[in-house]
């Protein structure tokens, strides 16, 4: 099993994404308190940790936990928009502290649609520069998108444009927009995905990275929308492993310990051969009231093949 433990360093960032559900609060972890909750992270025998927050890379502390998490016997990775790794020199240090692997966030091949989202011009150009930077370091690069309304009809183009031209990446995540925690201006709440509409895209780039022999994680996805992909649910798989995380928040929420990745469903998932291993999707009745599911009929023999293929 794979328990893995997110922990927000800061709270403040270089780009000002619509979507964050994760907004600036001005917050930093110290250095003395990283240190005890890697250290009790490693009693609780947890595989590996993950730099998180808003932009883990701005704090000057960074290099120092990647080393340490190394030294005590942690896999390492940190979730960054790539800003501060268009700089060689600075990639250079965290490559040197032994950076096992970054998930750059990359939400669309076309400039101008990645650029809005982030709300940060200039954006995408630094972030290509990151990709390259970390891959001539030979530092691990996976791709974090966030599935919104913006990109919703491309998302099969993004990853081709990917594998065209960084054909070294070889695993993407797909993260099902959280609203809860992003701003409420117009323009944000526009981000909000139609499921309807973005299925068809999904599908095409699923289908693609299969036949290109890579890998990938959907999260926050009802399985009905990842028909015979159901095996790459983040959630599902972590129902079936019995998995568990926790991430520790710099807000209100402090620590929380997920052990249950299910969600409220509709009456009509009770119909549904999927239902036991589908987690639904996260705040439903207060922003997805609008998503319809569609209930699977599958048999036994191919329900536990979907559950061998994840322990494969």
């Amino acid at each position: 099993m794979a328990n893995i433990w997110y922990i927000q360093v800061n709270r403040h960032c270089n780009n000002w994404c619509h979507f964050c559900s994760n907004p600036s609060n001005g917050k930093n972890i110290s250095l003395e308190r990283w240190i005890e909750l890697l250290n009790d992270f490693k009693t609780k025998q947890y595989s590996g940790v993950i730099f998180t927050g808003w932009e883990p890379t701005l704090s000057p502390n960074l290099p120092k936990w990647i080393e340490y998490s190394k030294k005590i016997g942690l896999w390492n990775r940190m979730i960054s928009n790539g800003m501060m790794c268009a700089d060689i020199r600075y990639i250079q240090k965290l490559s040197t502290a032994w950076l096992e692997l970054v998930h750059f966030s990359l939400y669309s091949c076309f400039e101008s649609v990645h650029d809005f989202l982030t709300d940060t011009p200039g954006s995408y150009q630094k972030l290509m520069r990151s990709i390259s930077n970390a891959l001539s370091l030979w530092v691990r690069v996976q791709i974090n998108t966030v599935i919104n309304h913006y990109n919703s009809g491309h998302l099969d183009k993004t990853v081709q444009f990917l594998v065209k031209y960084f054909p070294q990446i070889k695993h993407f995540v797909w993260n099902n927009l959280d609203p809860e925690m992003m701003r409420k201006t117009s323009t944000a709440l526009s981000t909000i995905p139609d499921f309807d509409s973005f299925q068809p895209s999904l599908k095409r780039a699923m289908d693609f990275l299969t036949s290109t022999w890579r890998t990938f994680r959907v999260e926050k996805m009802p399985l009905c929308y990842i028909r015979w992909y159901e095996h790459c649910s983040t959630e599902t798989r972590k129902i079936v492993k019995n998995e568990e995380r926790i991430i520790h928040f710099l807000d209100f929420r402090e620590e929380i310990r997920e052990t249950d990745f299910y969600h409220e469903k509709d009456v009509s998932c009770l119909q549904c051969d999927l239902n036991a291993i589908c987690s639904w999707v996260y705040e439903k009745k207060k922003f997805y009231d609008f998503v319809h599911v569609y209930p699977q009929k599958v048999s036994k023999t191919e329900l536990l093949e979907i559950i061998q293929r994840i322990w494969s």
